[in-house]
């Protein structure tokens, strides 16, 4: 939601499960294999905020991670949109997992999962240093983009400097900067004591 208000209050689920409907874990899991293969490429999330807004605000999580995939798989060349369509039509009779699904497939999500990720990005030249005193843009990207609406206007500090990371849609790293922020800064001078710390990019900063 790029950190938008007036949706109301968040409503915890007692003792929600990790899926309510069988379908939503295999589209979790057909996003974790297809990422791992190859099938598609690049992080889900620019996929999903490019849904036309209408859309996204009517789907479910998981009806997001589908369309996400869909499109992955048709922007890698993987299969075309009239193919996924005419194998949903066919899902009835689709071979089982254990038919489907082979071992070395299977083999590569736990390997997947216990990998280390990299916390530090590539080496990119940047503005700013810690210490340095930013303040976030205003701005109203149309592009996906990674900067919470109720940071920006608001200024921080730089916490650190982790390197840079190419921002969505491009490939070239720019540097990111780990910026701490007064709760009060951003929430108003009754929020709880303390500071929220958020890596951003540095088109967003000045």
């Amino acid at each position: 939601m790029g950190g938008m208000h007036g949706f109301g209050p968040v409503e915890p689920e007692a003792d929600e499960p990790v899926f309510h409907d069988p379908w939503e874990g295999r589209v979790f899991g057909l996003s974790l294999v297809a990422g791992v293969t190859g099938l598609v490429r690049g992080s889900g999330r620019p996929r999903i905020e490019a849904m036309p807004p209408g859309d996204y605000l009517a789907a479910s999580y998981y009806e997001r991670w589908a369309r996400s995939l869909e499109a992955g798989l048709v922007e890698t060349g993987t299969l075309t949109g009239a193919e996924i369509d005419a194998r949903a039509a066919t899902a009835g009779a689709a071979p089982t997992r254990s038919e489907a699904t082979s071992p070395d497939m299977v083999a590569l999500v736990p390997g997947f999962l216990n990998t280390p990720q990299p916390t530090s990005g590539a080496p990119a030249a940047g503005a700013f240093a810690p210490g340095d005193r930013v303040t976030v843009r205003r701005m109203a990207p149309e592009r996906h983009h990674r900067c919470p609406r109720y940071l920006r206007g608001v200024t921080g500090t730089v916490a650190a400097v982790p390197g840079g990371w190419p921002h969505a849609g491009e490939k070239e790293p720019e540097a990111v900067y780990t910026v701490r922020f007064a709760n009060a800064d951003l929430w108003g001078d009754d929020a709880e004591p303390g500071t929220l710390c958020i890596d951003l990019w540095e088109r967003y900063l000045e």
